[in-house]
């Protein structure tokens, strides 16, 4: 088996798909970026993780989730299956080895009005967006766009798969299972 990192920007699928997989390949241990941020932000105020743009959120946090995936592995035998928005895609693969599958998902390099029309379009009581009027939406995805095309580019570049989950969602979600199964055989 192989540790499986989920990224991509926010209101891509990573939590659902994350979820599919662990119900899919009981064996993996399963963890999400919010839940080790948030962890730094009450253990270790000072690192002041809950900042976007905090040298340890850009670098110590992309560090611990590897390196934890890494020792997961080689300790306790047991994959891992990382997904959050912690790092870009050109990050991850500086940090990860050929033993690792990355999934980066994306809007598809989209405006900010598309991506607020396909959010509000398919919201549901869930959706951390769920009930946001479109200038909300539109403000808070505004710094993702420019991730999202530097994620796709990088991908793009790198001969790398980039998953575009903005329509058929579950289409796209099997296409990705079969991108797992191919991969674990490698």
């Amino acid at each position: 088996m192989k540790n499986i990192f989920i990224m991509g920007i926010g209101r891509t699928g990573k939590s659902t798909l994350s979820r599919l997989i662990k119900e899919k390949y009981s064996e993996y241990n399963q963890f999400s970026f919010e839940a080790i941020r948030n962890g730094f932000i009450k253990s270790q105020p000072e690192l002041n993780m809950g900042n976007k743009n905090s040298d340890a959120r850009k670098n110590i946090l992309p560090d611990h989730l590897v390196e934890f995936a890494h020792w997961n592995m080689e300790l306790l035998g047991n994959p891992s299956l990382v997904e959050g928005d912690f790092c870009s895609v050109e990050k991850l693969f500086s940090l990860i080895n050929e033993n690792d599958i990355v999934i980066c998902l994306g809007l598809g390099c989209r405006s900010i009005e598309e991506i607020a029309d396909g959010v509000m379009k398919n919201d549901t009581a869930d959706d951390y967006t769920y009930g946001w009027n479109k200038e909300k939406i539109m403000q808070h995805f505004y710094s993702s766009i420019e991730r999202d095309k530097e994620n796709y580019e990088f991908c793009i570049n790198n001969n790398i798969k980039y998953f575009d989950t903005y329509e058929n969602r579950s289409e796209i979600f099997n296409d990705i299972f079969h991108f797992i199964k191919d991969n674990l055989l490698i």
